[in-house]
């Protein structure tokens, strides 16, 4: 038996990869099925457009994994249910400022072989009739796809039922007890179980002093998004506009997101926030004059103090725990690569020099 804890994106895509390969599993997680940061997701799956240049590494995983998305895009069928699709995104500037930081950007893409195109106001306007008429210039990105992230975790729950796993919600773990490398119980009760995969994301640390001692530079940063309804399909590319994105998905639903914030575990929306977001998309889409309100998502991005998720096994702690958590806002794209390390440790494969790197043992703990 494979104890994961933590339902939201990654634990699931761990647990899918891991009764494929015939382990029993039982997930638990604190909150309900609905209250997770996969929830506030847009999905968007964009490897260059998300990273930076002093981030290769990461970009290199975020790669890999939107490698494995690509090739689930291939199942027709699959991609219909989980609202995977491809697109091309613009990145737009309105002014000086905005058209300097996508000339750093495309060079940065050159270095990395990504291939995007710069586009003038005119030819910008042609690809998107409703946007700012005094947009300066854009970047045209290829092959920047996105995922309903509401309809990945349905399709993943439905999965692991089928194929016997467990998902058990409201049930906080507070504590995992070892002796001698081996795992006696969580929360006082002896499971028999082989190992533990901690992808709790912002509350991992939290299970890990509480078990043993130790605190990994991990924050919760709160992202709000707010899907939007349109009565036509105005968007025709994922939009990028300095920080905020717009995804249009089917039925003139358009997401939008996100602000970012690093106020504890407070969850709650603030009216600042709500303008934030409606004001950079009505700067840059003042023509979309018939959206209408349709949901307000928020969520606690587990962030790490160098930008990298943590993935490994907890140094000169236990063989039997796995850390799985520090996505950022990179969970859903990192999903399936994740799943797959987690697997390669459960499995006890060797594992690649190059996943090492994002070990917990880079902390010194």
């Amino acid at each position: 038996m494979i104890i994961i804890l933590g339902a939201g994106i990654i634990g699931l895509f761990s647990a899918y990869n891991l009764l494929k390969k015939g382990k029993k599993i039982k997930i638990f997680d604190a909150k309900s099925v609905k209250a997770n940061s996969t929830n506030a997701s847009v999905g968007m799956l964009a490897p260059a457009i998300e990273s930076k240049p002093q981030e290769l590494k990461l970009y290199n995983l975020m790669k890999e994994s939107k490698d494995i998305w690509n090739k689930l895009n291939d199942d027709k069928k699959l991609s219909r249910t989980i609202g995977l699709k491809s697109n091309n995104s613009l990145m737009i500037a309105l002014n000086h400022d905005d058209e300097e930081r996508l000339k750093f950007k495309k060079i940065y893409f050159e270095k990395i072989g990504y291939d995007c195109q710069f586009l003038n106001s005119e030819d910008t306007l042609k690809l998107e009739p409703f946007l700012n008429s005094n947009v300066k210039s854009s970047l045209l990105c290829a092959n920047q796809d996105q995922v309903n992230p509401e309809k990945l975790k349905k399709f993943l729950i439905s999965e692991i039922k089928k194929m016997g796993g467990e998902i058990i919600y409201g049930e906080k773990i507070e504590k995992i007890t070892l002796q001698d490398n081996q795992l006696l119980s969580v929360n006082g009760i002896d499971l028999n179980f082989e190992k533990i995969v901690i992808s709790c994301g912002s509350w991992s640390n939290e299970i890990i002093s509480n078990s043993f001692g130790l605190k990994l530079p991990l924050v919760p940063l709160k992202g709000v998004s707010i899907l939007v309804n349109s009565i036509y399909d105005k968007l025709n590319h994922n939009l990028w506009f300095r920080n905020i994105y717009a995804a249009p998905r089917d039925n003139g639903i358009i997401a939008i997101g996100a602000t970012e914030d690093e106020k504890g575990f407070d969850s709650s929306i603030k009216l600042d926030e709500l303008h934030y977001l409606t004001k950079s998309i009505w700067e840059s889409f003042p023509k979309l004059e018939d959206l209408n309100l349709r949901e307000i998502k928020v969520g606690l991005r587990p962030a790490v103090i160098d930008g990298n998720p943590v993935l490994g096994l907890l140094p000169k702690v236990s063989s039997k725990i796995i850390c799985a958590f520090g996505h950022y806002r990179h969970g859903v794209l990192l999903a399936p690569i994740t799943a797959n390390i987690v697997t390669e440790y459960v499995l006890d494969k060797k594992i690649p020099e190059k996943y090492k790197f994002f070990s917990p043992s880079r902390f010194n703990l």
